[in-house]
């Protein structure tokens, strides 16, 4: 290991305790969630024992896996109710993903330089952000961040009706070969040091890319109650990208639930803007790279040094 901060140890800690509080949080509120017999529904599920098992393994799930990208995390559009056990044991997990955000927070910006293995059979020094390179000294570099930090929505009051919406508009980031670069030095992941590879083949004249990100946080749910929830409003409007859980009351019916169509194939989005349809054709129609969602401009629109 290279040079590392005085207070690496310490961070260390503290980030091992958080992530054990967390995952024992996870562990039993999963296992409570998927004993109860409370209506459940989760999209696409073809029975209420599938959309249980598709609930629960959204709530539990903070790792990558070989195909994920990064910067993602999974999305389950779903509603279950809970009973006031079960909502304790939620509120639980939502804490101790709070301390784990805020210890991993102390450091966000620190980076560390650090040997890897190069592929090739020797090593190289990378700078790497802090908490990765902790992650991995505590054998959890498959940890998702995004994941891990997302909290589980929990609703309050009778609920009446939910109805999701979703954008499926993409995010496009213009970026220089050198910000590219450094995005892919600072990530830890299979496959890394191909796309490097990848990028320095490319034509010296081919000096920008485009960063290509899903608007995750467009998924939202509009809820309707039966009267009030607890902070006397009658509907919210919440963001959805984790199943919602409600507690159960006097009844043991579903809400009603709306979710979003199902894309079309060739059919543009719902609520996407001209401009950012306009800025997606531009660009090819496979990513350029393995590890991010990096995308070559279509040879029409790049932009090559001395234009």
């Amino acid at each position: 290991m290279g040079r590392t901060t005085p207070s690496h140890e310490a961070e260390k800690l503290a980030i091992a305790v958080a992530l054990k509080d967390l995952e024992r949080a996870l562990g039993l509120f999963v296992r409570a969630l998927s004993h109860e017999s409370a209506p459940v529904s989760a999209e696409a599920a073809g029975s209420e024992r599938e959309a249980r098992r598709l609930v629960c393994e959204a709530y539990a799930t903070i790792r990558y896996v070989p195909d994920d990208q990064a910067n993602e995390s999974h999305v389950c559009l779903g509603v279950i109710g809970g009973s006031a056990a079960v909502i304790d044991r939620a509120e639980a997990v939502n804490a101790a993903k709070d301390e784990l955000r805020e210890r991993c927070k102390t450091i966000q910006n620190v980076r560390v330089s650090v040997q890897v293995k190069d592929g090739k059979g020797g090593r190289v020094v990378k700078s790497l952000p802090l908490v990765r390179v902790i992650l991995r000294e505590l054998q959890r570099s498959d940890l998702s961040l995004l994941a891990a930090y997302r909290r589980i929505p929990i609703l309050t009051g009778r609920v009446k009706r939910v109805a999701y919406t979703r954008a499926h508009t993409r995010a496009v980031y213009r970026k220089d070969r050198a910000a590219i670069t450094a995005l892919l030095q600072a990530q830890d992941r299979p496959g890394t040091d191909d796309d490097l590879a990848r990028l320095k083949r490319l034509p010296a004249t081919e000096t920008h890319l485009a960063l290509v990100k899903e608007h995750y946080a467009n998924v939202r749910a509009n809820v309707w109650f039966h009267g009030l929830d607890n902070r006397s409003r009658g509907r919210v409007l919440v963001s959805a990208e984790l199943p919602l859980l409600y507690p159960l009351g006097r009844s043991k019916d579903i809400p009603e639930i709306k979710y979003p169509p199902r894309e079309r194939d060739g059919e543009a989005e719902e609520g996407a803007s001209l401009p950012m349809r306009e800025r997606a054709g531009k660009l090819e129609a496979e990513s350029f790279l393995d590890t991010l969602p990096v995308y070559r401009y279509r040879s029409e629109h790049r932009q090559t040094r001395g234009r």
